[in-house]
């Protein structure tokens, strides 16, 4: 969820506000879509197979979005993770379907949609702050002149 950190990108890229936000529907819209692809390719080539190239492409391609030096990149990354991430919730709930029992499901479907939820509020509402700090901070000096594995979040306020 990047919805609490666009005005932070806005004051980064020096961008509108109404700009930057049309991120959002750029990751919802081929996410809406792509979700009608991903049953017929797990019915051919295995919901294994295709839900872990779902959630390699959204791992990669969010990662890569965190290259983005512009909103017109970030835009377009977001378009393709988006196609990318697409196949992880519904592939999720065909293994539901096809572990458990009818009677059996409620349950594993709580986890699911629990673990989606929870991950949603801590990824973005508890650390959005700090995420903006990290955003500002990182543009400042663009290009990172450290290898991304030595970033940190800042100590002090920005």
């Amino acid at each position: 969820m990047v919805a609490p950190i666009i005005p932070a990108l806005s004051q980064t890229f020096s961008t509108s506000v109404q700009t930057v936000a049309l991120i959002v529907p750029a990751y919802l819209i081929p996410y809406g879509m792509a979700t009608l692809v991903y049953g017929p390719l797990a019915d051919r080539f295995g919901v294994r197979r295709v839900i872990s190239a779902s959630l390699t492409a959204f791992t990669v391609l969010a990662m890569a979005t965190a290259t983005a030096t512009s909103i017109e990149q970030i835009t377009a990354w977001r378009i393709l993770t988006g196609l990318g991430a697409s196949g992880v919730v519904p592939l999720a709930l065909v293994l539901v379907g096809r572990l458990f029992p009818y009677e059996q499901r409620g349950r594993p479907l709580g986890w699911l949609f629990g673990a989606m939820a929870g991950g949603m509020a801590v990824g973005s509402g508890i650390p959005s702050k700090a995420a903006r700090r990290l955003i500002s901070s990182a543009f400042r000096t663009w290009p990172p002149r450290r290898p991304a594995t030595a970033w940190r979040f800042p100590t002090s306020a920005a």
